[in-house]
């Protein structure tokens, strides 16, 4: 995997074998993935699932946060929770990727949110539920 992939990569657990992006579903309950490290990055390989999502052939991207929820939920409800948990992330960009599994924000480089149905996951590693 090239130390350049934008996304901020995690293994699951010290002696990881596999690269995951945060949003991965090998992730989640686990309360604080590890970060990779650089040498983790140049020899490890990407589990599927998240090689898939770093992939942008198959993504879509939206003009903005409510086009997107909008697309999973259409109730207004869903939009204010979801811009209320995203709060002041700053992001250029909004798209889901191949799987349809979350919706993406963040710029050229990476994602910074990760949106679900009924919460937010923040980069810092955050999680707001509000479904």
């Amino acid at each position: 995997m090239p130390s350049d992939t934008p996304e901020t990569l995690f293994v699951a657990h010290a002696t990881g074998r596999l690269l995951h992006v945060r949003a991965c579903p090998q992730l989640l309950g686990l309360d604080a993935p590890i970060r990779a490290t650089a040498a983790q990055i140049e020899t490890l390989g990407t589990c599927a699932w998240c090689a898939k999502e770093l992939s942008e052939a198959g993504r879509k991207y939206f003009d903005s946060v409510e086009q997107a929820v909008r697309t999973l939920d259409p109730s207004d409800d869903a939009v204010r929770a979801t811009e209320a948990a995203l709060g002041d992330v700053e992001y250029e960009l909004v798209w889901v990727p191949p799987s349809y599994s979350h919706i993406a924000v963040g710029d050229k480089e990476h994602a910074v949110a990760w949106i679900g149905r009924g919460c937010v996951m923040h980069e810092d590693g955050r999680l707001i539920d509000f479904g």
